[in-house]
């Protein structure tokens, strides 16, 4: 049990940073929509359709370069909103370029993959609730607090102005206010517990890139 305990810690609490950081560096295209570009290759697209994903590819990244510009003068539910409009419009003009048979294949795909995605979230935030005996508003408390977390790294990810290292800062900013978030959301033996069981795993280290 501690095991998988410490599996969904370090998914949700640190992997997600570290995860984050280390493809960056190896991968321009942004872990969190690695998914989708994996999906486009397999749909076989012409050289026009490619060329057209490339402009359409290139607009998104100039908007969420110009949306983390703005991180500092917004609210986190502002920022969302407008990341949720800009994937809206990225996701309507990728769908104009595929056939009716690619759409179809690629809807199949997504819904697939976000079955997947959201049913280990879940089993993770179960777990964690388990072990550590949070309350349902800890736990919602919790579930708020990784996926302003997330918000935030997809916005670093998508800004091509930042250089690796800029990234990697920013991911470690992130990533402690994120626990510093979790922390005020525990109590002092949970925490202690939390911490415990991540420093008997290894996973007390810093990040190495």
């Amino acid at each position: 049990m501690k095991q998988a305990f410490i599996g969904m810690v370090l998914a949700a609490f640190v992997a997600t940073t570290a995860c984050a950081q280390d493809q960056s560096l190896s991968n321009d295209r942004p872990p969190m929509h690695r998914h989708h570009g994996d999906a486009l290759a397999q749909l076989n697209l012409t050289d026009d359709q490619k060329n057209e994903m490339k402009t359409i590819n290139d607009d998104f990244h100039q908007q969420m370069t110009d949306l983390k510009k703005s991180e500092d003068k917004i609210t986190v539910t502002e920022w969302k909103s407008k990341m949720a409009t800009i994937r809206k419009d990225h996701h309507e003009k990728v769908e104009k370029v595929l056939t009716d048979e690619q759409k179809a294949s690629l809807k199949k795909m997504h819904k697939e993959h976000g079955n997947r995605f959201r049913q280990d979230k879940q089993n993770r935030i179960e777990r964690m609730k388990k072990e550590l005996n949070l309350t349902d508003e800890q736990t919602a408390a919790v579930e708020k607090n990784l996926s302003e977390s997330l918000i935030k790294i997809r916005g670093v990810h998508d800004d091509k102005s930042l250089t690796d290292d800029q990234k990697k800062a920013q991911y470690k900013t992130i990533q402690d206010k994120q626990q510093e978030g979790l922390k005020s959301i525990l109590t002092p033996d949970q925490w202690t517990k939390f911490q415990e069981l991540k420093k008997n795993h290894g996973h007390g280290k810093p990040v190495q890139s």
